[in-house]
């Protein structure tokens, strides 16, 4: 008589429930791997948008704040604007002004010696004070507001540092200030936005109507620089409050960021900027 020892193995059934529940795993393991994964997408994506908002920020408020008074402009559809920057500042002892003595000289400006750190390679600007903003930046119809040729250093006398208009040049300035302030202006800048671009724009002189600046700015390198480019398409809108005797003027500016693979999702950028009235 034979003894048959018992066969050991897996039926069908038991086979088929092993690969659903294999699949099961699988699937979710996959799932919890997707999901991990564009969360990291997501957050790089939002932490480049939010590094841009702050290069942009950092960019245009530093710029800005060093603005002269009063030498704001923005284009009609509120996508540029454009400013006269400081690059130093002192007090004047002798200039020429409406109504001066005959002995001052329209060729030069006396003043309290800058600071060594400062510039004193620009424009020259008193009081800056105008109710039409088109004549700071116009030479023709410029009646003293800042001077038609930069200057520089040549003397000194009594103390005071004498600076030559260039080319020969001389200046009458519209207005004593009440504090004698004198400011040394670098040529306008402008920051506009192009497409999905915001760039800055530099060193194409001074330009006299607003209406005719985007036409008239650089289109290369190095006088049209890219600040950033995210930004949702004429998103950017500039506003400016002026200036008042017992008020700073005010630029508010809101722009929109978004990245091309998640087009639903944007980041919206609000900022003022304090610009000082120290005519």
């Amino acid at each position: 008589m034979k003894n048959y020892s018992p066969q050991f193995g897996f039926t069908l059934i038991e086979i088929v429930i092993v690969i659903v529940i294999l699949s099961i795993l699988g699937v979710g393991s996959v799932q919890f791997i997707s999901f991990s994964a564009q969360g990291y997408v997501d957050t790089v994506r939002r932490s480049e948008l939010s590094s841009t908002a702050t290069i942009v920020n950092e960019k245009m408020t530093r710029l800005l704040r060093e603005a002269l008074p009063n030498s704001v402009r923005i284009t009609s559809d509120n996508r540029c604007i454009e400013f006269i920057p400081i690059i130093g500042a002192s007090r004047y002892t002798q200039a020429a002004f409406p109504g001066s003595p005959s002995g001052v000289s329209q060729n030069t400006v006396h003043m309290v010696p800058l600071d060594n750190v400062l510039s004193s390679n620009g424009y020259l600007a008193i009081f800056p004070m105008s109710s039409q903003i088109n004549s700071i930046y116009s030479g023709s119809d410029n009646p003293g507001f800042i001077s038609l040729e930069t200057v520089s250093f040549t003397s000194t006398i009594s103390g005071a540092s004498v600076y030559t208009f260039n080319n020969s040049g001389s200046f009458v300035f519209q207005q004593r200030s009440p504090n004698q302030r004198v400011f040394f202006t670098s040529s306008p800048v402008a920051f506009c936005q192009s497409g999905t671009e915001l760039f800055y724009y530099r060193n194409y002189g001074f330009i006299p109507n607003v209406s005719n600046l985007v036409a008239n700015l650089p289109s290369t390198v190095p006088n049209r620089l890219l600040i950033a480019d995210k930004l949702l398409a004429s998103s950017l809108v500039f506003k400016y409050l002026p200036s008042s005797l017992r008020r700073n003027a005010i630029v508010a500016y809101e722009l929109e960021l978004q990245d091309s693979s998640k087009i639903t999702e944007t980041l919206v950028v609000n900022q003022e900027v304090q610009i000082r009235n120290v005519p």
